[in-house]
């Protein structure tokens, strides 16, 4: 009796099961890769993509953006997709998107890379701006490429570094400067208009638009309109000669380069500023 009770409770039991539908939506796509702004919503992340189930029939309003990967390679991502049924089986699928539009984090800078021998805050002036992101200059992260000595004045290699949240790390490898406030007020300067730059390849560059004034043996020279730098009174001018410009520059070649103004006063000392361009490719 007891064997005939279990067979008949596990045959309710197949019939029972037998009934439901086990299995999930299937998901169909017009396109396995699609190319999208980086401002395409999840309607547009899912366009061409429905979704049937054996049991319920179209369930493609039951469609979601599951998720979004980092960067396979540069403007590529993965998306997975979710399609759920009224017995909640979850089926997924994977396309690629190609953002038509995307560009990598930009850095800009407001100031020169000088800082104080006891400065603590190495990224001032420091700004990154990401298309997909918006401001991320509080991800600015930056290592030294040489040896330092805190307190010491002189000119160091460094790294800024900042990602975004697609995993995209923009590199800024340049030089910065500590100097010893003592010693300030006795060293020529200059002045630029802008101190990071950033070109597309191929762009017109010409340093001298960059340069903005010169204070040298106690003078200070304004470039005005006509491009000459002019002292305080109308006949006093700089020569142009007098500020030299080291520019490796190369508009073809991808790539941060650091352009070099520098005076000297009477006695030979120097002082210079550089000019930081990214060409962008």
């Amino acid at each position: 009796m007891f064997a005939v009770s279990l067979a008949l409770f596990l045959f309710c039991i197949f019939v029972r099961e037998g009934g439901q539908d086990q299995s999930g939506p299937e998901i169909q796509m017009d396109q396995q890769e699609i190319q999208v702004s980086i401002a395409a919503d999840d309607a547009a992340l899912l366009q061409g993509v429905t979704a049937t189930d054996r049991k319920d029939g179209d369930v493609t309003d039951s469609l979601v953006v599951e998720s979004i990967s980092n960067f396979i390679e540069k403007g590529r991502r993965k998306v997975s997709i979710v399609a759920f049924d009224s017995d909640n089986h979850i089926t997924r699928a994977e396309r690629e998107i190609v953002y038509t539009d995307y560009t990598s984090p930009v850095f800009t800078l407001d100031s020169p890379l000088r800082f104080s021998i006891d400065a603590e805050n190495l990224t001032e002036g420091l700004h990154a701006q990401d298309c997909l992101d918006g401001d991320i200059t509080s991800k600015i992260q930056m290592s030294f490429q040489d040896s330092y000595s805190y307190g010491t004045a002189g000119q160091y290699q460094v790294n800024y570094s900042v990602a975004n949240s697609a995993g995209d790390v923009k590199n800024l490898p340049v030089t910065v400067e500590f100097y010893d406030p003592s010693q300030e007020s006795q060293i020529p300067s200059l002045t630029l208009n802008q101190y990071m730059i950033n070109l597309s390849v191929g762009e017109g560059f010409d340093p001298w638009g960059y340069l903005d004034s010169v204070t040298v043996n106690h003078f200070q020279y304004v470039k005005e309109e006509d491009g000459i730098l002019h002292g305080s009174i109308a006949e006093d001018i700089l020569d142009p000669s007098a500020v030299q410009i080291e520019n490796p520059v190369d508009v073809n070649t991808p790539g941060v380069y650091e352009v070099v103004y520098s005076v000297y006063d009477e006695e030979g000392v120097q002082g210079s500023v550089r000019l930081i361009v990214s060409v962008n490719g």
